[in-house]
């Protein structure tokens, strides 16, 4: 582009100086051709004048020319310009060129005419018709001594010899005029390109900023203008440059803190389309970005309900709030928000699509209304068996003393089943709100294993069953002992509630580099498939009469799973109805 602006200013450049160059020229030729016709004109009447004051006046009176013919042949000899002699009656007495042997009579000529008229000189330009060539005339009087008119003496010229003085002018002004254009045109390049670099900077530097290229920067040596224009173009690379990092910052934030939300979030445009998802939104559609990236919504969200609400956004161009039901890939509640916004261009709306995933919540919901009914039921229990046994022995039973012993062994037992209720109900509050102090100390596991099996030892008698541990070497924990125990004897007791008589309890350590796994392993009466996932609730049963028969409260395994997460450990369960069940819990080596 540079290239045609420097091309542009040198054509106007060579088209003004020629336009110049031609005036010039014209105006110089012409006033060259009037000036060199004019002293060639001078030059000419004053060799006429010289010739005839050559002449011998004496000579004239006799009329006869012989002798002057004589005198003007040796003039000949030294002047360069055509000699006639012509007589009154304008015969041609004597003519130097020699080519013309018919010489017609010049009495008609313009300056013979005005010379008989009595002027000093005449003075006529025109073709000649015997040389056939344009010549300047100058014709003057030929007087005797008596001053009489005896003849008229006429110089002649050629035009073309006249102006050949003008021609080689012409031509020197010409090679002086294209010396000049020539020089000027170099002189044109050398500034042109001194203008233009700088110019192609400035425009290297725009070009750079409008394809958001900003480190480059105007660093040449121009005029004041364009100095200016190039600090001016600095300036706003470098404030452009600001503001592209801030927004680069900014996007780098919005994105991180868009791809970190556990809320999805996805971008539609005017059309409907995908524009952007964050994995949240993947997680909860079961699609990657890279497969819906400029579909429809209707594609990404295989929603009715969800699809509904957008549309619904769409049509009202107002925010939208419902909560949707997902069954693909998985069953999944969410809180759905639609948010119409303006697009970037006039009269766009664009939509971002806010989904919440409220499945745990609602499960947690229903695990507390659960909680709730569970312990009312639980307490419920006691409390009415306290009551009624209270109200008969105010009725008078009391009186019998075998009734009311047996009575108040009753109450003793429901109220100690109510306390370890309310116990439980405490501790595992604590725990689940981390409020319990864990004394770290050095553990061995197997001590702490047959700790438990000597506390259950009584329970494992009473249904001949054998506790087997299995360890392959000596492993040590950090942690609280106590806490450790409480877990070990959750499970035992658990195994032995749930196995029948002469069953096997068998409990196995081992350990990685990074934990030790405990094992508790029984061939009871084992759990469901699908019960499994639910045991750790609270007051999750699985043989519910069973269980309230031994005297559990339904809120040990929810205890133990709360244990164990203080360990920073995890527990697993895997069971086959009517062989056995094994718990696997798994404690990591803490320093």
């Amino acid at each position: 582009m540079m290239k045609k602006l420097q091309f542009r200013i040198l054509a106007i450049f060579i088209l003004l100086f020629s336009l110049l160059s031609l005036c010039i020229g014209i105006f110089s030729s012409s006033l060259l051709k009037e000036y060199a016709l004019e002293t060639q004109s001078s030059q000419l009447v004053e060799n006429a004048k010289t010739i005839r004051s050559l002449i011998d006046q004496t000579k004239l009176d006799t009329r006869n020319f012989g002798e002057i013919k004589q005198q003007l042949n040796h003039i000949e000899k030294h002047d360069n310009e055509r000699i006639t002699l012509i007589r009154l009656d304008g015969t041609v007495q004597y003519e130097s060129d020699k080519t013309n042997k018919v010489i017609e009579n010049h009495l008609k000529r313009p300056e013979i005419q005005e010379v008989l008229k009595g002027k000093s000189e005449a003075i006529s330009e025109r073709s000649s018709t015997t040389s056939k060539t344009t010549l300047y005339y100058v014709a003057v009087p030929l007087t005797n001594t008596s001053g009489q008119l005896v003849g008229v003496l006429r110089l002649s010229k050629p035009i073309a010899e006249m102006t050949q003085l003008n021609k080689q002018i012409k031509l020197s002004l010409f090679i002086f005029i294209i010396g000049v254009m020539i020089l000027g045109i170099i002189l044109t390049l050398v500034t042109t390109k001194r203008i233009v670099k700088p110019i192609e900077e400035v425009m290297s530097v725009a070009t750079d900023l409008s394809e958001n290229r900003y480190h480059n920067r105007y660093n040449g040596k121009g005029y004041g203008e364009i100095a200016e224009l190039g600090s001016v173009i600095n300036h706003l690379a470098n404030s452009l440059e600001d503001q592209m990092f801030e927004i680069a910052q900014n996007d780098e934030r919005i994105n991180s803190l868009i791809n970190h939300l556990v809320i999805g979030v996805m971008l539609l445009d005017d059309e409907r389309k995908v524009q952007l998802m964050n994995p949240a939104m993947e997680g909860i559609l079961g699609e990657k970005l890279t497969d819906l990236l400029g579909k429809s919504y209707v594609e990404a969200t295989k929603s009715y309900g969800l699809s509904q609400i957008i549309e619904q956004g769409y049509r009202q161009k107002k925010p939208q709030n419902n909560e949707i039901y997902f069954y693909y890939p998985e069953e999944h509640i969410v809180d759905a928000n639609i948010v119409p916004i303006t697009g970037k261009n006039k009269g766009e709306l664009n939509m971002i699509v806010l989904l919440y995933d409220i499945t745990e919540i609602r499960k947690l919901e229903k695990v507390k209304s659960d909680f709730v009914t569970n312990a009312s039921h639980e307490l419920r229990t006691p409390v009415t068996a306290l009551k009624g046994f209270s109200e008969t022995l105010l009725d008078g039973a009391m009186e019998d003393k075998t009734v009311l012993k047996q009575f108040l062994e009753i109450m003793y037992t429901e109220s100690s089943r109510l306390d370890l209720l309310v116990n439980d109900i405490l501790e595992l509050s604590k725990l689940e709100q981390k409020q319990v102090p864990l004394k770290i100390e050095q553990i061995n596991v197997q001590e702490a294993i047959l700790s438990s099996f000597r506390l259950v030892k009584k329970e494992a008698e009473q249904k001949k069953m054998s506790l087997i541990l299995t360890d392959t070497e000596i492993t040590y924990l950090n942690g609280d002992i106590s806490r450790l125990k409480q877990i070990l004897t959750n499970l035992i007791s658990n195994a032995i509630a749930y196995t029948g008589i002469g069953g096997e309890i068998e409990v196995t350590v081992t350990k990685t580099l990074t934990e030790a796994i405990i094992e508790v392993t029984d061939n009871g009466m084992g759990i469901p498939e699908d019960e499994l996932d639910r045991i750790f609730e609270r007051f999750y049963r699985v043989d519910k009469a069973r269980s309230r028969n031994s005297g559990g409260t339904g809120l040990g395994l929810s205890i133990v799973k709360y244990l164990v997460e203080n360990f920073n450990g995890t527990i697993e369960v895997t069971s086959k109805l009517g062989l056995g069940t094994t718990f696997t819990v798994r404690l990591p080596f803490q320093d």
